[in-house]
């Protein structure tokens, strides 16, 4: 086991981690908060959704903090003007392709991207008109799982949770370029697929892409599920 450590600087305090660690990691046991979308601590990181970008000294990019390892010396900021203005327009341009707020079957306070364009107060109506694919129709054909590729923003987290975590193999990418979607054994309806509904997807997904039908119709009935 790897026992040497590194010592950096985040939002000006001093921080040791091991060496090897991200940014984020790092971050987190300080308990500073860096927002992310596509991560999650059960899951590889891979940087797909950049929300997580910080300010390292001298860096002439934003690295993302999941996958950026801390090294000696390093100067992270988390919260400056040019990392909000990044993370502001990259969550804008994933919430101008949500379906419209009566259309969504998760509620708000539990989708993680509207939580994120409130708490940096995003104006996704600047980029409405951008979205490239045609709506499609939601897949209800599982009895448990409903899928909405509409709310899909391609975080891939669905993916490792079937693949890497339940090892069920079942979703996947599909397409090419602004046609890319995920799917299920190559194509299947939800229901038609090799799924097991053991939920895990849903528990990952951090919009309402994929949800559990039957929470779902309990809140809108108003009754448990």
């Amino acid at each position: 086991m790897n026992s040497r450590t590194v010592t950096l600087t985040i939002d000006g305090r001093s921080i040791t981690a091991p060496a090897g660690a991200t940014i984020w990691e790092a971050a987190r046991s300080a308990g500073i908060d860096i927002p992310t979308l596509c991560h999650d601590p059960k899951l590889e990181p891979v940087a797909v959704c950049r929300v997580c970008v910080v300010d390292v000294e001298n860096a002439r990019t934003l690295p993302a903090a999941c996958i950026r390892q801390v090294e000696e010396g390093m100067a992270v900021r988390t919260d400056t003007d040019r990392v909000r203005r990044a993370r502001r327009t990259l969550v804008e341009l994933l919430e101008s392709g949500q379906p419209h707020a009566d259309e969504r079957r998760k509620p708000a306070e539990q989708d993680e991207l509207a939580r994120l364009g409130v708490q940096l107060q995003s104006d996704p109506s600047r980029f409405a008109a951008t979205r490239s694919t045609p709506p499609v129709q939601p897949d209800l054909s599982s009895p448990v799982i409903a899928v909405d590729l509409n709310a899909c923003i391609l975080c891939d987290r669905c993916i490792r949770a079937c693949d890497d975590v339940q090892v069920n193999d079942v979703i996947g990418r599909s397409g090419k370029g602004c046609s890319t979607r995920i799917a299920f054994d190559n194509g299947l309806p939800l229901g038609e697929s090799s799924c097991v509904s053991c939920g895990e997807c849903v528990a990952a997904c951090p919009t309402g892409a994929l949800t559990d039908k039957r929470l779902v119709d309990a809140a809108a009935n108003g009754s448990d599920a």
